[in-house]
């Protein structure tokens, strides 16, 4: 059995027992253990032989990645230092992690180890709630982005948050130590806990039967409102829902640990400052393509999306253009740009994949006044993160604004806010507080019994962003977490914008919570960002969400 002793690897008691419980495996896998983590056609093989279907194929690889250690980070109070940035604990201590780009691959010493570790598959989500792996990238030849949905699993978090005058320490481990609870994405409706929990790899696009799905190549399904998302999940299976509040937390710890910063747009910034619209300087017909000037033009990134159209009404006697607005997109409808080239000495070529179709750039007329026609952009395709090098990383640039990024597999901040869809936050007597549902088969479009109040208020805003600088924590619902003092900026706390209306003045009504920030919010938007002030109907351009295999939980474990 030295072979299963891996320094620095801890298994859990059924592959230690291999020996004894299945000798007749152990004699043909234990010859081969020493090249698993070298050679990947033996690790392809010993995963066959060892396992007997999928669920166990990925338990298994994941299991020889767990190494029992506690990873943690603290945060101060804001009251004690304003500072982002935190210190690492325990197992993390001496760890470097920096994003990667397509082209550069830096160090991330968190990759392929323990929690931090994603297991590429396809895969659904069974009626009982259980995660049913159906291929694994690496193992099956099978496994495919483009026809089946795609999902990042990692071992369960066993989390440790202690809270005091001082500030936080959060700490994650892949096994259960005193003191730690499992995070919610794993907790079964029995109480039980799921030894992996999956997260959709990519936001939910239409797949060619219109079924919300996790595939790469496709534009992000928008005009995702809470209420209208129960029926569209549902209609794939009532066990489905969009992203929850268990997804959140989930990926929260994970990038908190890793980067030690709560300021999420310093490491990488999503695209969150990518918001242009140009008209054409130069009228053309029969064409696939705008002219802009260069100046405009060197503001776009080729294999971006973009859409072209002309206002439809005007707004104060001028043309609306907003992208909400069906002709702004009625010539181009998010479509990648694939090339720019010069015209002239003044104007650029933005070529675009509109199919073949083509389209005149002349303006229109609405009452008696010119509507030119624009170019803009619009939230990323899926899979805009496919080529980064790493398991964390933007392509080109983390910083500059304009790309999404991809944390340990998971692709973020496309461009368009994520609905969270099992959170409903209501205002009771200019109070808001957050109401979580606990089982998707039971989510509302009000505040039904099957939702839980979490345990604080969310801080008033007043009808504008301000900074988080301190998240409330409700032990009994440890996933939902939102502003309660938002005294920080751009560069402290969690350096993240908080929006509500002017709650002292507001009648009950219940709000959505829309997470992370579009292509236009620039510094408010991050892992943090919340927009608070939504109709749950809401749904327009900036609105999407991913699939969560979350949906079917308990509120707490059973031991």
């Amino acid at each position: 059995m030295s072979n299963f002793d891996i320094s620095g690897a801890v298994f859990n008691d059924q592959l230690r027992m291999l020996e004894t419980t299945d000798p007749a495996h152990a004699d043909t896998f234990n010859p081969l253990f020493h090249q698993l983590l070298q050679n990947d056609v033996a690790l392809r093989d010993a995963a066959s032989i060892f396992a007997k279907n999928k669920n166990e194929q990925a338990l298994f690889l994941l299991n020889l990645r767990r190494t029992g250690k506690r990873y943690g980070v603290h945060f101060n109070a804001y009251s004690v230092s304003p500072a982002s940035e935190g210190t690492r604990l325990y197992d993390a201590v001496g760890k470097v992690a920096i994003p990667s780009t397509d082209t550069v691959r830096n160090r991330n010493d968190f990759e392929g180890e323990s929690v931090f570790c994603g297991l590429e598959v396809n895969g659904s989500v069974g009626t009982d709630g259980e995660f049913v792996v159906q291929y694994i990238k690496g193992i099956d030849n099978e496994f495919s982005r483009e026809d089946y949905d795609v999902y990042i699993l990692f071992l369960t978090q066993w989390i440790e948050l202690s809270i005091d005058a001082n500030g936080e320490n959060l700490v994650i481990s892949d096994e259960k130590f005193p003191g730690s609870f499992p995070e919610g994405a794993a907790i079964r409706p029995d109480g039980t806990v799921r030894p992996f929990v999956a997260m959709a790899k990519y936001m939910a696009a239409d797949n060619d039967d219109g079924v919300a799905s996790s595939i790469t190549g496709r534009n992000a399904a928008h005009n995702q409102s809470h209420n209208g998302m129960i029926t569209r999940f549902h209609n794939k299976g009532t066990q489905y829902c969009g992203t929850t509040a268990q997804d959140k937390s989930h990926m929260d710890n994970l990038f908190l640990v890793a980067f030690a910063t709560r300021n999420s747009q310093s490491v990488m910034a999503g695209c969150t400052s990518y918001y242009y619209q140009y008209a054409a300087t130069i009228q053309e017909s029969n064409v696939e393509r705008i002219i802009i000037s260069k100046a405009q033009a060197a503001t776009l990134v080729i294999g971006s999306v973009v859409s072209v159209g002309n206002a439809t009404s005007l707004s104060g006697g001028t043309p609306y253009i907003d992208r909400g607005v069906e002709g702004m997109h009625a010539k181009a409808n998010r479509v990648k740009i694939v090339s720019i080239e010069d015209y002239d000495g003044e104007n650029s070529i933005v070529n675009i994949d509109n199919g073949g179709q083509k389209f005149s750039t002349a303006p229109t007329v609405v009452d008696d006044v010119p509507c030119p026609t624009y170019i803009s952009t619009m939230p990323w395709m899926t899979g805009a993160c496919d080529n980064v090098l790493a398991s964390c990383g933007s392509p080109v640039s983390n910083t500059n604004g304009k790309f999404p990024y991809v944390l340990f597999g998971v692709e973020s901040s496309i461009g368009l806010w994520e609905t969270i869809s099992n959170v409903i936050m209501k205002i009771t007597n200019h109070v808001m507080i957050p109401y979580i549902c606990y089982d998707c088969t039971k989510l509302a479009t009000s505040v039904t019994s099957d939702y839980k109040a979490v345990g604080y208020s969310v801080a008033d805003t007043q009808q504008s962003y301000k900074y988080i600088s301190k998240l409330g924590y409700d032990p009994d619902n440890p996933c939902v977490r939102h502003g309660v003092e938002v005294n920080a900026t751009s560069s402290t706390g969690y350096a993240d914008g908080q929006y509500t209306e002017k709650l002292d003045q507001a009648a009950d009504a219940t709000r959505a919570w829309f997470s992370g920030g579009t292509l236009y919010n620039g510094t408010h938007a991050g892992r943090f960002c919340a927009s608070l002030v939504h109709a749950l109907s809401t749904a327009d351009w900036t609105l999407a969400a991913r699939l969560s295999a979350s949906g079917r939980c308990a509120q707490k474990a059973t031991a």
